[in-house]
């Protein structure tokens, strides 16, 4: 069985199942982004920015990952462009970045963009385990074949646990300790292979 652990639900086929390991939560007390370009690193502070969204949508949007484009394009903007596939991609006081942007983020991230003159920061979510999908995972490994896991939090709490006779299949910032797995492949989301058991 192939067990895929990302927060949106994947197509499935007959031997794969979603067990959600992550769940994203609102932040309270949000600043309303000022009338700026946007930096968006993860589709989920778009969905939890608590504010008006319409104003938002003629703003210019930069992003990584051919999902969250798509997503953003889905979700009302007009004018996106992608920088590559992961966050060290964004190339701050490029030509390509204005010197003046909004950073809609969650409160885990690989590269901090506030830290850069001229980005306004906004957290609009927080990211936590979720349990139940968590013991679903740990309680089935025996079934699993190959397991996707999108996450560090989530990676860290699957190795407290007997996993090694799982492949694991995992994103570039949940780095695993090698020798708790049957075999370890790096992948990026969206790209996962295999789609049926190996």
């Amino acid at each position: 069985m192939n067990v895929y652990t990302q927060l949106n639900k994947p197509s499935l086929d007959a031997n794969s199942k979603w067990f959600p390991c992550l769940i994203t939560e609102p932040t309270a007390d949000q600043i309303v982004a000022p009338d700026q370009p946007l930096l968006v690193t993860h589709i989920d502070c778009v969905r939890h920015y608590q504010h008006d969204m319409k104003s938002l949508l003629d703003q210019t949007v930069h992003c990584i990952g051919s999902i969250t484009y798509d997503r953003l394009i889905e979700a009302g903007f007009k004018d996106v462009h992608m920088h590559g596939l992961v966050a060290e991609d964004i190339k701050m006081n490029s030509n390509s970045i204005p010197d003046n942007i909004t950073w809609l983020h969650g409160n885990r991230y690989t590269k901090d963009f506030s830290k850069f003159n001229g980005v306004t920061a906004i957290q609009t979510f927080t990211t936590s385990i979720n349990n139940t999908s968590l013991y679903k995972v740990i309680t089935t490994a025996n079934d699993i074949t190959n397991l996707f896991v999108y996450s560090s939090l989530v990676l860290e709490e699957l190795e407290k646990h007997d996993m090694a006779n799982i492949n694991l299949h995992h994103v570039a910032s949940a780095e695993p300790t090698i020798e708790k797995w049957k075999t370890t492949t790096e992948f990026y989301p969206g790209k996962e292979l295999p789609k049926a058991p190996l």
